[in-house]
């Protein structure tokens, strides 16, 4: 009997034992592997990131690198490029390496996690289990929404570790990870009310928010679905708790996720089609309303255990939204489609605990013949995975590659240039230099949606008919890009974006050409990035796509033909000075992207800065004769309002955990 009740009081160590080796087994290389060269990817980005910004995160930064410039949160959200930099100090490493070891962790903790979080919320270990073996191994979502036809094949997908190792997802993989511990964190803070169960909650969602911004939507989920599951009724009075909790994990993370930013992705989805906020979009949002109504409904009356009443009230949404996009074309989320590894979680979930009421009526020798099949299964995903992850991680000689390769020509031959790299080139160009681009911008956070169409109008040519090369070279010019790079289509650049790759053959000078990839020169008067012109130059009137050129012929005109020369000079991080000689009323027009964080000043005297029809800065000097133009970021009011509320909230924060331990550290006093 002592030997029966140890056994089951270590089993659920042993559980997680048998996850935390599964997955070590899996994905061993990803500990020691220095680069895995996965170009199709944007690891690149976070690579470049790591290098470049550091550890430098924690005041406002100009990211010049990336599509015309943009604040370093417009480049990408901060969690992993800033876990990337500190691991590679840390272990005096490569970012390459860095970046492995973070897809591994991730990789092993995801399932452990959810483990863990389910097992106390639940306390069956048993079935927590098989939901986090579920998750681990299988791929259940190739059903339902799908990628893929249906089929045994998912059995044998490994499509988790792609996610992770081959693909881009590991900032989502990252929130989804912290996901089921912010559940079972808020669990303990709603039922203990203890400020430091608070602040842990807090912590977890601000991490989920800082790791992507699908974290965002996590924490709303966490923040309304535990309550509901919790008391069981339409309006729990831990509601507004758990919103305020979410509130105040914002504004902790907000100097890196401003209400900008969340405005851009939201103006961005619907711009490129992913948000609909037409009656459509409304469809949607009402079909997944009254769904959760329903599922609500009936787990109230049929689900006794309120941590499986919150499974159905979290699976309802992560199932519908991608489902509703997958059958319906109905979505009212930016990119639904990639809610699928919620509902690969919400799956895993629903399927274990589904099994809860049946397993015991079964007897235990059919049981155990049931679990042969499944043990067998398992075996042979894991060995399925086992062989992907290593082959996913074979170094490669990343020198012989065209991403490489032109990274460090363009370097060579554009020394602190604007160029136009494109695709899988784009993406590494800053990995391997520091070469800024009018490219590489996560079109999700793009600031400047004219940049993002004059790159649409660029590779697509929609049309523009014969004259697709005369309106390209007009949008390169005017973002100041000196050179453009277009792959073939025999090229080993992975994403091959130009529909008509031969569209500069003889119109533009050849001035480098390897593997059917080309780099054309576009000629420029200048090659810097300010110039001076007079205000009925600047483009005012935004356009409506690529062939709206009216306005924008006349300012690449007064480029070609300056009227007197303009220098550009970075100074630091967030410091540039322009030099020119002005007569009165001219301007500068300077090709980097308009924000409210920019300040010009001549002589220490404020100016004029707004922003052009195509999202660019203007400047106006209100100066004559050789002048020098100074400018500044300091990120403008809101960084500084969001700063401001995230100190606030963690100082705030901490009086009330350190309150709370003083008295329940202070010595209690009984009457004689």
């Amino acid at each position: 009997m002592k030997t029966s009740a140890s056994f089951i009081r270590a089993l659920p160590w042993l559980y997680a034992c048998v996850l935390a080796a599964t997955g070590v087994y899996i994905c061993r290389e990803a500990f020691f592997t220095e680069s895995a060269g996965h170009f199709n990817s944007m690891h690149g980005e976070w690579l470049a990131l790591a290098r470049i910004a550091g550890l430098d995160w924690f005041s406002p930064r100009w990211w010049p690198y990336w599509g015309g410039g943009a604040p370093i949160q417009y480049a990408y959200a901060p969690l992993i490029p800033f876990s990337i930099a500190a691991l590679a100090r840390l272990l005096h490493s490569s970012p390459a390496l860095a970046l492995n070891i973070i897809m591994g962790l991730v990789y092993c903790l995801g399932p452990l996690a959810l483990y863990g979080a389910m097992w106390r919320l639940t306390k069956a270990p048993d079935y927590s289990f098989l939901a986090a073996l579920l998750y681990c191994l299988a791929a259940p979502p190739e059903n339902v929404d799908p990628g893929g036809g249906f089929g045994l094949a998912w059995f044998a997908a490994a499509r988790r570790a792609s996610r992770l190792f081959e693909w881009d997802d590991l900032p989502h993989h990252a929130c989804l990870m912290l996901f089921p511990v912010a559940v079972w964190l808020l669990a303990r803070a709603l039922k203990g009310r203890r400020p430091l169960d608070y602040a842990m909650t807090g912590a977890a969602m601000a991490a989920m928010m800082l790791a992507s911004m699908f974290g965002f939507v996590l924490a709303a989920l966490a923040a309304v679905t535990v309550p509901l599951a919790m008391e069981n009724r339409l309006w729990p009075s831990g509601l507004p708790r758990a919103a305020l909790l979410a509130a105040a994990a914002y504004l902790v993370a907000s100097p890196w996720t401003p209400p900008s930013i969340l405005l851009a992705i939201g103006s961005n989805a619907v711009f490129d089609g992913e948000a609909d906020w037409s009656a459509r979009g409304f469809l949607a949002l009402a079909i997944l309303a009254f769904a959760w109504l329903c599922v609500w409904l009936v787990s109230r009356r049929r689900i006794r255990d309120w941590p499986v009443r919150w499974i159905a009230l979290f699976a309802c949404p992560a199932i519908l939204i991608p489902a509703l996009d997958h059958y319906l074309a109905l979505h009212f989320l930016p990119q639904p489609q990639r809610y699928v590894v919620e509902m690969e979680l919400a799956l895993a979930l629903s399927a274990a605990f589904a099994l809860r009421p049946i397993v015991p009526r079964i007897p235990s020798r059919l049981r155990a013949l049931l679990a042969v099949p499944l043990l067998l299964l398992a075996v042979w995903q894991v060995a399925s995975q086992r062989r992907f992850v290593k082959t996913a991680l074979q170094p490669v000689e990343v020198a012989r590659t065209i991403e490489y390769r032109s990274a460090r020509w363009v370097a060579a031959a554009f020394p602190g240039q604007r160029v136009m790299m494109t695709g899988s080139m784009a993406t590494w160009l800053d990995h391997f230099t520091d070469s800024p681009q009018l490219s590489a911008q996560s079109y999700s956070t793009a600031p400047n949606q004219l940049q993002q169409l004059a790159q649409y109008a660029i590779f697509s040519g929609q049309g523009m008919g014969d004259r697709d090369a005369e309106y390209s070279i007009l949008w390169l010019k005017a973002f100041g890009a000196q050179a453009v790079a277009v792959p073939g289509p025999k090229s080993p650049e992975y994403w091959r974006p130009f529909a008509h790759p031969g569209k500069f053959d003889g119109v533009l000078p050849v001035l480098w050409r390897q593997d059917d990839t080309t780099i054309y020169r576009v000629p420029q008067a200048s090659a810097s990035l300010a110039h001076v012109v007079l205000p009925s130059q600047v483009v005012r009137r935004r356009p409506y796509d690529g062939m709206d050129t009216g306005e924008l012929r006349r300012y690449v005109a007064a480029l070609d033909n300056p009227a007197a020369p303009a220098s550009f000079e970075w100074r630091g991080k967030n410091q540039a000075v322009i030099h020119a000689r002005l007569e009165p009323g001219q301007e500068i027009s300077v090709q980097i992207t308009f924000d409210p964080g920019w300040h010009a000043s001549v002589n220490r005297s404020t100016r004029a800065v707004y922003r052009d029809g195509i999202g660019l800065m203007a400047v106006q000097p209100n100066c004559a004769g050789e002048c020098e133009i100074a400018l500044d970021f300091d990120g403008g009011w809101e960084a500084k309002a969001c700063r401001a509320a995230s100190i606030g909230v963690l100082l705030l924060g901490s009086v009330l955990v350190l309150r709370r331990a003083r008295q329940c550290l202070a010595p209690t006093t009984r009457p004689m």
